[in-house]
């Protein structure tokens, strides 16, 4: 009898985890290669839920000098431009990196949905000229990200990813999902009022 209640349970348990809603991780890793040289970045990747100011794309070969700013993936990276790169994302995101190459010290700052600060980062190299390092910030819950070197052009970005967890939208409980919901109560009852009724006193 307590086996067959554990198997009940079990199945309503399933059941009503198949309706709920999950939370949906959204990687997103952006390595700018269709920008054109000198473009504003700007909303060109709102789609995928962040938005830049004073950013610019840079072209190897051309705005770019590749030998002491290289980029760490094809020909395209971003610098900063009149300014420190603001970094605004629709939902509130952590595991936020990219590869740098920086002529000054970096430093970061993150901000919540309220536009508090939520912590600040500051990277203890002075440069690396002619190389690409990984910079990973271990903030969660970051609406706005800020990256500031020491003056104007002093660094590029290149690979920038981010994770958005974004709640899934509440799914519609499946037909299925219902049944075994609805036929592990009915069982579970149904298996409790024999249990009674075997304890009375027989006539």
């Amino acid at each position: 009898m307590k086996m067959i209640k554990k198997m009940l349970l079990a199945t309503v348990v399933a059941g009503l985890l198949a309706t709920s809603s999950p939370v949906k991780a959204n990687l997103v890793l952006l390595d700018f290669e269709d920008m054109s040289d000198l473009t504003s970045v700007g909303e060109s990747y709102a789609s995928d839920g962040i938005h830049f100011n004073n950013a610019i794309s840079l072209t190897a070969g051309f705005s770019l000098n590749e030998f002491d700013f290289p980029p760490s993936s094809g020909d395209v990276a971003i610098g900063d431009d009149l300014g420190p790169i603001e970094i605004r994302f629709d939902n509130l995101t952590q595991d936020i990196s990219a590869n740098f190459t920086y002529g000054s010290q970096l430093t970061f700052f993150a901000y919540d949905s309220t536009s508090s600060l939520i912590g600040t980062y500051v990277h203890p190299s002075l440069n690396n000229y002619g190389l690409t390092e990984q910079i990973s910030l271990s903030f969660t819950g970051v609406s706005s990200l800020m990256i500031a070197g020491e003056w104007d052009g002093s660094f590029i970005m290149d690979d920038f990813g981010f994770d958005s967890a974004a709640p899934a939208p509440a799914p519609v409980p499946e037909p299925t999902a219902m049944l075994l919901v609805g036929t592990g109560l009915v069982g579970l009852v149904r298996s409790m009022k024999r249990k009674r009724n075997d304890k009375r006193p027989q006539k």
